[in-house]
């Protein structure tokens, strides 16, 4: 999977096309060169790369929902300590966002939580299926559904990955925009548990916005997005005290909601214990009324800013970007 973007800057930073990568004939071995390093990197080394976790997907299939977000806890407490340019970084931020929290232990709480992430990929549907989700404030969805469209700004907290289950149990169908992971095993099991669950996955970036605006264009379409973002390594929002900028998700939800009239509802998945989440519905938002296009998004998007920041802030060590540059 690979992506397209020569600007990382967050104020010039171009639109972001993404564009699945098609698989290299075998005439691109025979032909040499570049064509043939690119064969053999399709084909081997990113195969190769794939492997265990294929093995370790399928492997951890076998075991309790509990069992298996535990043992990804524990990979990861072991793994962290080969990458400590991120953990120095987790600390960094945890240090800058929260100052009365413990940096270190923000770290290894973080890095648990990314192992229990990772691990529970397997065992999402028992996970779903159980008593493991707690529900709270779905009356906001509601009430903001019965008025029309609406676009759920989402949070990488907890896992995420629960919130097309918790909405197919909500009887909500939705579209969701989806950033692809650069492994290919990882970005089709992906694409296959989340269609399982009923969610209509649309391109990031600019590719999406057209069939986003067709589901907000029905009373009924429901299209999510994260609001929180990291790219290229870096936070793009929460801003954290940095000045606003308009070239991130939270722009686009705000010009999504301008052109559909579509109510905007946070939500977020918090982990309570082990394998057990509490899914949390925050009352929407209605954009107000502009006298020209575009005079308020800045001034909108600081608004869904307040709004996901303290989210995200009191619960730093579920957050996925925390590794990120701040």
């Amino acid at each position: 999977m690979r992506t397209k973007n020569t600007d990382a800057g967050l104020e010039t930073r171009k639109a972001f096309v993404w564009q699945e990568e098609t698989p290299p004939p075998l005439a691109d071995f025979l032909a040499g060169g570049e064509r043939r390093q690119a064969f053999l990197r399709y084909w081997w080394h990113d195969t190769l790369n794939d492997a265990p976790k294929w093995l370790s997907f399928h492997g951890l299939k076998l075991l309790p929902s509990a069992w298996a977000s535990m043992l990804g806890a524990f990979h990861y407490g072991i793994v962290c300590r080969f990458y400590p340019g991120r953990s120095r970084r987790m600390q960094e931020n945890a240090a800058r966002i929260r100052p009365d929290l413990d940096p270190a232990a923000v770290m290894r709480a973080n890095w648990r939580n990314k192992g229990r992430l990772m691990a529970e990929f397997s065992v999402l549907p028992r996970i779903a299926s159980g008593r493991n989700v707690s529900i709270t404030g779905a009356e906001h969805l509601h009430a903001a559904r019965s008025r029309g469209p609406i676009i759920i700004l989402a949070m990488h907290l907890g896992n995420w990955e629960l919130l097309p289950p918790v909405l197919r149990t909500l009887g909500v169908p939705v579209a969701t925009f989806y950033m692809p992971p650069e492994s290919r095993f990882e970005h089709s099991t992906a694409c296959r548990i989340r269609r399982n669950f009923g969610a209509e996955l649309l391109a990031p970036g600019v590719r999406g916005v057209r069939p986003a605006l067709k589901h907000l264009a029905r009373k009924d379409g429901v299209v999510m997005i994260f609001g929180d973002e990291g790219f290229e390594n870096r936070i793009m929002a929460p801003f954290f005290g940095r000045p606003p900028h308009l070239a991130g998700n939270l722009a686009i939800a705000v010009r999504l909601a301008r052109h559909s009239g579509a109510s905007i509802v946070p939500v977020h998945v918090l982990r309570r214990d082990g394998a057990r989440f509490e899914c949390r519905w925050l009352p929407s938002l209605d954009l107000t009324p502009e006298d020209e296009a575009g005079a308020s998004l800045a001034t909108d998007v600081a608004r869904l800013n307040a709004v996901i920041e303290p989210v995200v802030s009191a619960h730093i060590d579920q957050w996925f970007f925390l590794d990120h540059h701040l």
